[in-house]
């Protein structure tokens, strides 16, 4: 019944922008992040399964500066599914800094996966900790993205000020900002990504990489202040050169959507994304959906689901109120 609604759903629309449903799929289009970094893979990664599994649509990852140019489009109708962090979605609907306005043509799909703090040096650089920061050259994420904040919050709880204690802050992509520390031109690259990352991998196979440690007690300072940063433990050997634990601070990685596309379109996205099916093949073809769940989806709604969604997780039972 469900695959009839969707393709009368398809030619409806197909035929409302003057072609055929047998000729044209329904085309949709995926915000993700810069190409190279983990959202351009997982948001691919998705495209590409949902279009070849759902019969009438074709689904495009495109580039995007950071999270807040992926929320614009959602909102101006721009992109139609998105890669968004969990801290940044509750702040645009409300309206709270960075965003100076409410922002609400958007619906949660479900959490993804956990992202971790990762600011990264070479291990022959001597750089170990936060305080180590001072005087250095250092990429805080790509242009028009908000993954500086983040690392200002964790460098202002270890001590330091960044608008005077930096050598020099860089807004670079995630795959040129790796480029930049390898050749030596950054001393650190920020990245707040799954585990393990696509860039601090490809570097620590030429280079032994450190990624930076909280000064002792001031990872649950940050966690109080910002209860949107979860404890996170990078494991020993999740990169050439780290031969121990650390622990940093994490967020999530939700897929979202526009807030007026159909109901049964989400449904039948959502149903196929987190079908068992689903999980399996992503989670083996992308590190960072390998703890991909339905559990993991429902965990935290940092903004509504949308309608579509819910109902998938409530038949399975998952959302029961």
């Amino acid at each position: 019944m469900l695959k009839r609604t969707l393709a009368a759903l398809i030619v409806a629309l197909t035929a409302f922008c003057g072609g055929t449903a047998q000729a044209e799929p329904l085309k949709l289009t995926f915000s993700t992040g810069s190409v190279g970094g983990g959202f351009f893979a997982v948001g691919s990664g998705i495209a590409g399964f949902a279009s070849q599994k759902i019969p009438g649509i074709s689904i495009t990852a495109i580039s995007a500066a950071g999270v807040v140019e992926s929320i614009n489009r959602l909102e101006q109708g721009k992109a139609d599914f998105a890669m968004l962090n969990t801290q940044d979605p509750p702040l645009a609907w409300e309206g709270k800094a960075p965003y100076k306005k409410q922002y609400r043509n958007m619906r949660g799909m479900g959490i993804l996966y956990m992202q971790a703090a990762q600011p990264y040096a070479l291990k022959s650089s001597g750089i170990r900790t936060f305080k180590d920061l001072k005087g250095k050259t250092i990429s805080v994420g790509a242009p028009g993205g908000t993954m500086h904040l983040d690392f200002f919050r964790w460098v202002e709880a270890n001590g330091l000020d960044p608008k005077k204690d930096f050598g020099k802050v860089l807004f670079l992509p995630a795959s040129e900002a790796m480029e930049a520390v390898k050749t030596g031109q950054v001393d650190v690259a920020v990245e707040l990504s799954s585990i393990p990352s696509p860039q601090i991998s490809e570097l620590s196979i030429l280079r032994p990489v450190h990624i930076l440690e909280f000064l002792p007690g001031t990872r649950a300072d940050v966690m109080q202040k910002y209860p949107q940063y979860l404890p996170t433990t990078i494991e020993k050997g999740a990169y050439n050169g780290i031969d121990q634990p650390i622990e940093t601070v994490g967020t999530g990685a939700m897929f979202a959507c526009r807030a007026d596309l159909p109901d049964d379109l989400v449904y039948e996205i959502v149903k196929t994304v987190y079908s068992q099916e689903g999980v399996d093949y992503l989670g083996n073809v992308i590190a960072a959906l390998k703890s991909m769940s339905p559990n993991l989806a429902v965990s935290y709604k940092p903004i509504p689901l949308h309608p579509g969604a819910e109902r998938y997780f409530r038949e399975i039972g998952l959302i029961k109120d």
